[in-house]
């Protein structure tokens, strides 16, 4: 997978997995990220604070790990201190990603993949969800029109893009204007 320069990722690291200070030295050549480390008083706050591209957690902060799969778009890495397979069915389950210290090198490769993909996934559902919000104020503007002022909806369809463009604006912008204009 190819990644931008321009973008970088934000990972954050748990001191207690011991990956704190050798992290960076552990990613691919190329790949762009800022790593911050905290400890497990600081974690759920920074990770709530600010948008994390990554986790990497210890076994022993399970709790903070499937949450935060649970209710963000963070790809979540656990790393286990010893054997690992008591932590399998549960963070499958969640849709967290399990190894070993061993194994590391292994599976991160896959975790950093899982960042950048959810991250584009991220930005695409954001766009989306912009331009459902923008098509359903444009309709709701289209139906006043059509109602108070008794025009076809081919009709208030023009009218509205004709008035965007004659003024410069956005759709959505002339179709909050007639929102405010014919529900008061």
């Amino acid at each position: 997978m190819k990644y931008s320069p321009n973008l970088k990722y934000n990972i954050l690291v748990s001191e207690s997995c011991g990956l704190a200070q050798s992290l960076p030295y552990r990613l691919p050549c190329g790949f762009p990220a800022q790593i911050k480390s905290a400890g497990a008083g600081e974690l759920r706050a920074l990770a709530m604070e600010r948008p994390v591209d990554g986790l990497i957690l210890s076994s022993d902060e399970l709790n903070i790990a499937l949450e935060a799969a649970e209710h963000s778009y963070t790809a979540v890495l656990v790393v286990a201190k010893g054997d690992a397979s008591a932590l399998n069915e549960p963070c499958a389950r969640a849709g967290v990603m399990v190894c070993t210290m061993e194994s590391l090198s292994t599976v991160l490769p896959c975790f950093l993949a899982c960042c950048a993909r959810l991250r584009a996934l991220c930005t695409e559902t954001v766009s989306l969800k912009r331009k459902l919000d923008d098509t359903r104020i444009v309709t709701r503007a289209k139906l006043l029109l059509m109602s108070r002022l008794k025009m076809s909806e081919a009709e208030a369809h023009r009218y509205i893009e004709k008035t965007a463009m004659d003024t410069g604006s956005k759709r959505r912008e002339v179709a909050e204007s007639i929102i405010r204009t014919y529900e008061e």
